[in-house]
């Protein structure tokens, strides 16, 4: 089955809520209340933020149907001598539909990401990792921290 990958626009926030939910569900949040807040509440982000760019995203879609998708927020931080360009990329919501994994879709998408933050001179990308995900992000270069939850890779 062949896929590809395109960015997200705000006519996707529908798409991106249902892989989004998919993700938690599959992190085990079941309480359904909860995940609908939570869908509110990320489609009035992703609403205002995908059009401006503070909030970027990609969708692997098959015959047009998404199966996967992931997010990079870049934002600002304090200058400092590993970051004098005082930018860092958060990566987030890399989920892929069961039927669908273990493609190579995830590290298409994630390396898409990374080569996003790359082009655009950013040093240092973190994310959060469930277990599941963890080989994909270490064989791109993370390394977990202290609390195995949070993970960074140097892209320059």
């Amino acid at each position: 089955m062949s896929w590809t990958i395109r960015p997200a626009t705000v006519a996707d926030v529908p798409d991106l809520m249902v892989l989004r939910r998919a993700m938690f569900e599959a992190m085990g949040y079941a309480d359904a209340g909860a995940l609908d807040e939570m869908c509110n509440a990320s489609a009035e982000y992703f609403e205002r933020d995908l059009p401006t760019g503070a909030f970027r995203a990609w969708i692997a879609e098959v015959d047009r149907r998404p199966i996967a998708s992931i997010g990079l927020v870049i934002h600002s931080v304090p200058p400092s001598p590993t970051r004098p360009q005082g930018t860092e990329a958060y990566v987030m919501n890399l989920v892929t539909l069961p039927p669908h994994r273990r493609q190579g879709i995830a590290t298409a998408l994630l390396d898409r990401v990374l080569e996003t933050a790359r082009a655009e001179g950013v040093p240092i990308a973190s994310l959060h990792a469930t277990e599941a995900g963890r080989a994909v992000y270490e064989r791109a270069g993370f390394r977990a921290d202290e609390d195995l939850s949070e993970m960074r890779a140097r892209l320059v």
